[in-house]
């Protein structure tokens, strides 16, 4: 939770004591807790519950009632209890990288510049990052907002820009732009 509040570089840092814990807890929406999503969290504003704070404060047998099951998760975890593991420094599922133009762009040369470099950009950070790419996907978002995508899982994981920019050319050319 509290890396869903942080920004881009920053940490934030939550003492590991109950009165810390609480503190930074209580002030959330309910919906920011773990387990608690939007038809939970209508289901409790119904009854004055939006906060992590409104349920810790709640009798578990009423929460029952609102949540059914999920309800002492939700109790357990507003108190700053949650029996999950905690894994450090996991790989990103996915990275990317994006190029907007000021204007349409229709000349197929800069497409395939675009692509290439964004390629380019994604292979030195897979390597600097010991990782490969499992698939590359290719977004194309038009004049009127609306947009395409095409994904091609690769024959081998890789990090190499020749690989990923193969790929990413022929991905470009089932586009027909």
């Amino acid at each position: 939770m509290a890396a869903a509040v942080t920004a881009p570089g920053a940490a934030t840092i939550v003492g590991h004591g109950p009165y810390e814990i609480a503190a930074f807890l209580r002030p959330q929406p309910a919906v920011a807790l773990p387990g608690v999503g939007p038809v939970s969290a209508r289901s409790l504003a119904r009854y004055g519950i939006t906060t992590v704070g409104d349920i810790a404060d709640t009798p578990p047998a009423t929460l029952q009632r609102i949540l059914g099951t999920a309800a002492r998760q939700a109790h357990d975890r507003a108190h700053g209890q949650d029996d999950r593991s905690v894994v450090p420094a996991v790989a990103p599922k996915t990275i990317s990288a994006s190029r907007r133009f000021d204007r349409d762009e229709l000349d197929p040369d800069q497409h395939h510049r675009t692509v290439l470099g964004l390629i380019e950009q994604l292979g030195a950070r897979l390597r600097d990052e010991q990782s490969v790419a499992q698939a590359v996907t290719l977004t194309v978002t038009y004049a009127n907002r609306t947009s395409t995508t095409r994904t091609r899982t690769l024959i081998e994981p890789t990090a190499h820009t020749a690989d990923l920019g193969a790929t990413a050319r022929e991905l470009l050319a089932l586009l027909g732009l």
